[in-house]
């Protein structure tokens, strides 16, 4: 029993190791701009981090934004709301009484973004950032302008979030009062009939909109989906001419399409890359096969056999440091044809803490503490 629980310890301890390796959350060297994942040009973050430092030395707000490759690459957690509450709380992030900061973090390999909000916000401000998310960040992000959509939704979050605490608008200064001139009679008019109003479906839905600005976005963004996915369908079903007679040809359903799917296709469609349809056409059987590639898939073309069966796997082998770079390994493996090859990569230098006296401005705010503020999970996700 005694060598049993030996050998059960012992082959338990690399999987302790591991566990130990990785931590629930990066650890910050500055206030601004934590671009873990090596994505933003110097340029870019000289960008953002100048509109952060402007809102912290005029305004006392505290925001940061960070980037990381996956959120794999720490302890596990449940989605990216989780995850970035505990690093919003973890970091401190926001003045302390106040509860007023904001966090913007991107998961770069997940797809994932996140507008975290500090305790001190209502919640709905929370709606207003999934709009920021919606309609500041990801149209750039889905174009590949990664470092455009984060100074967008930077600017946008510091602009548009508001903070209980913050400085009322300046109202309008009344004018001057203008002596009174009499007015010549207005001419009778007759009293129009009032303007139909939608009724059923379709008023409960306005009323809801009208009264709810959250439920309007949500209203806006299933109302987008259902358009986006609905012309994905209207592709993939509709009806297609034989291009060798011109007669309309017949969709095939899932058990009959995969006799004429290779095994390359079928692979591709069990490890959901791609999804097929098959056209027949009835004159002269004549077969048509279109791939649709499936959204947010991961797997790329294989060098090998070119199907979209190629699974990329990283490992750190040494994590970065403010010394020296890092190395990352690849391991790739197909799916189909079981081609396999690894390769090694290098990660930037994290960036050295500048506390010089003769440092700038940016560098001597960015190298200071967040100020012990809280999240108590508000904010908006999303994903690209």
């Amino acid at each position: 029993m005694v060598r049993f629980f030996a050998l059960l310890i012992a082959l338990m301890l690399p999987c302790f190791a591991t566990a130990q390796e990785k931590l629930p959350y990066p650890e910050h060297y500055t206030v601004l701009t934590n671009d873990f994942a090596g994505i933003l040009s110097d340029e870019a973050e000289a960008q953002i981090n100048a509109v952060l430092l402007t809102a912290r030395e005029e305004r006392g707000r505290e925001m940061t934004v960070v980037t990381i490759r996956s959120r794999e690459d720490y302890l596990p957690s449940n989605d990216i709301t989780s995850f970035s509450k505990d690093l919003f709380n973890g970091w401190g992030i926001g003045n302390a009484e106040l509860n007023d900061g904001i966090l913007l973090l991107v998961a770069i390999e997940d797809r994932e973004i996140r507008i975290a909000l500090g305790a001190g916000y209502p919640a709905r401000q929370d709606g207003i950032a999934a709009r920021i998310i919606q309609t500041q960040i990801l149209p750039a992000f889905r174009e590949g302008r990664i470092a455009d959509g984060i100074l967008a939704g930077t600017n946008a979050s510091l602009s548009r979030i508001k903070h209980p605490n913050d400085a009322p608008t300046q109202a309008a200064t009344p004018k001057a009062s203008q002596p009174q001139v009499p007015q010549p009679p207005q001419p009778v008019v007759l009293e129009q009939p009032p303007e139909p109003r939608p009724v059923g479906i379709i008023a409960n839905i306005l009323a809801y909109i009208s009264g709810n600005p959250l439920g309007a976005i949500i209203v806006a963004v299933l109302t987008s989906l259902g358009g986006f996915f609905g012309f994905r369908g209207v592709q993939q079903y509709r009806p297609r001419k034989c291009p060798e007679c011109g007669t309309i040809m017949l969709r095939l359903g899932d058990a009959q399409e995969d006799q004429y799917l290779d095994h390359g296709q079928l692979v591709e469609e069990r490890i959901k890359s791609k999804n097929y349809g098959v056209w027949i056409c009835p004159n002269d059987e004549h077969i048509t096969v279109i791939g649709y590639s499936t959204l947010f898939s991961k797997k790329s073309a294989c060098p090998n056999c070119n199907y979209h069966t190629y699974e990329t796997t990283r490992f750190v082998v040494t994590p970065a440091s403010t010394a020296s770079m890092g190395i990352d390994q690849l391991d790739h493996r197909c799916h189909n044809c079981d081609h396999t090859a690894s390769e090694k990569v290098s990660t930037p230098r994290l960036p050295e803490n500048n506390s010089d006296g003769g440092s700038s401005s940016i560098g001597s705010s960015s190298s200071s503490s967040f100020g012990g503020g809280s999240s108590s999970g508000g904010g908006a996700s999303g994903s690209w």
